[in-house]
């Protein structure tokens, strides 16, 4: 029976790890909902536990990218302390969830996020042009040449708000991440994926240790999926080379809406 339910849950980390990887995702929100429904976990344990995954998850991603030089790693840097103290706050308030609360919020949260995403095809513009004043430009290994111009503040302040945001809901971020990297950072998305992959990393590692000492990690749980996630971010990582930026978007805004379209119906 052991041996049976961890082949499963390798198999479903390899999946979700592929396809999180591919979209920036990390699969933290699918976690979620497929400890809590078909493990019975409470919210604090099913958050804890795909903080975990999603540590391992985006720790593989991060190092292909890399690799692949598709990541803004200076910015990156810079961007990265802003998320620590939302991944300490986080795990903190998590504690007073009760399910139907935990399952309204999480739904509603994710369905905005899909509807801007899918409809909204322009960056956002929040400060004037002049403020735009960091000029990149990135030549992958494979020869891609992109250059962007963006905000460093709006890099700080997001990442800040979303590394406490990914936290409480245990969705690791790349959901909200990657999106506020192209539309408000206006990254183009391949570099938004990598970039992403690399705080996420750094937020859901400070997320996981805090979770830890909660209790709130089943370690039998989280380790056959971490070990699927690990092996499936190097193959969604070329997936994500391979597919076209426009279409990246669409498939991670319908994913978003369906799967909370249900967590909302079954909430009510």
């Amino acid at each position: 029976m052991f041996f049976l339910q961890s082949t499963f849950l390798f198999l479903f980390g390899l999946f979700v790890g592929t396809f999180g990887t591919m979209l920036g995702i990390g699969g933290g929100w699918l976690h979620v909902l497929f400890l809590m429904l078909l493990f019975n976990f409470t919210p604090q344990d099913a958050i804890g536990t795909s903080i975990g995954i999603i540590f391992f998850n985006t720790l593989a991603g991060s190092l292909v990218y890399y690799h692949q030089r598709r990541m803004d790693f200076q910015l990156a840097k810079t961007m990265v302390l802003a998320v620590i103290p939302g991944a300490i706050l986080g795990p903190l308030i998590v504690q007073q969830y009760t399910t139907s609360f935990f399952m309204m919020i999480f739904s509603l949260f994710l369905i905005a996020i899909a509807l801007y995403m899918f409809f909204r095809a322009r960056p956002v513009t929040l400060l004037p042009e002049a403020k735009y004043n960091r000029v990149t430009t990135i030549t992958d290994i494979f020869g891609e040449t992109v250059t962007y111009k963006t905000s460093r503040e709006l890099g700080i302040i997001g990442t800040f708000v979303i590394g406490f945001i990914s936290n409480l809901l245990g969705i690791g971020g790349g959901i909200i991440h990657v999106p506020y990297l192209i539309l408000v950072m206006r990254i183009p998305t391949h570099i938004a994926l990598g970039t992403s992959h690399f705080i996420l990393c750094v937020s859901s590692f400070v997320g996981m240790l805090m979770f830890f000492f909660l209790g709130n990690i089943k370690i039998d749980f989280m380790m056959p999926i971490a070990l699927g996630a690990i092996v499936g971010a190097s193959l969604g990582a070329d997936l994500a080379r391979k597919t076209e930026s426009d279409v990246i978007k669409k498939i991670i805004s319908i994913v978003i809406f369906l799967v909370a379209c249900k967590i909302l119906i079954r909430a009510l």
